[in-house]
């Protein structure tokens, strides 16, 4: 299993990594392996990585990603900080009317304080659910889990551990795509 932490290390390999990434991304997309085998290896893979990695040493998430609330959890926000929920809204998000959500309107997220979120008993949808592996299908959410890859300690590593698994290496010399 291939696992890194560090946030500098990640950056630059999924650079590094950026043409391969698209290759193995195409491959799964046209189920050129079997889903239920690399659903099955990521559940094992993302047990394995929960003994190792700790979200709180990285918050690189807190940095990057785009933190969604629901309405429910933007009054529970305005509680917990006792501001009042309109003022609260104008103030860090934007509706999204498209999906019925409210988006932060700045990064980082400001309640972010040392890696660790001030207002974690409260947190947004995208934060309860991220990283995603913890109860979804990697076979419904890999495109996320892709685009999570130049920054996410989970990510990099269920990526680079699938294309272990894969023997991707000796797949990608062969004729794919011909």
């Amino acid at each position: 299993m291939i696992i890194e932490k560090r946030a500098e290390i990640i950056k630059k390999k999924a650079e590094l990594n950026k043409e391969e990434n698209e290759l193995f991304l195409e491959m799964i997309e046209k189920d050129s392996f079997d889903l239920a085998f690399i659903d099955e290896s990521v559940k094992n893979i993302y047990g394995e990585l929960k003994k190792i990695i700790k979200c709180e040493e990285c918050g690189e998430c807190c940095r990057e990603i785009i933190v969604v609330f629901e309405d429910e959890d933007l009054n529970k926000l305005a509680e917990a900080v006792k501001e009042d929920r309109k003022t609260l809204e104008k103030r860090l998000f934007q509706k999204y009317e498209k999906f019925n959500c409210f988006v932060m309107n700045q990064s980082p997220c400001p309640f972010q304080k040392e890696n660790l979120c001030t207002v974690y008993d409260y947190r947004g949808t995208e934060c309860r659910d991220f990283p995603y592996l913890e109860n979804r299908l990697f076979s419904e959410i890999y495109r996320y889990v892709f685009q999570g890859y130049p920054m996410c300690p989970y990510h990099f590593s269920v990526i680079e551990s699938l294309k272990e698994a894969l023997q991707f290496e000796n797949l990608k010399e062969g004729n794919f795509g011909s």
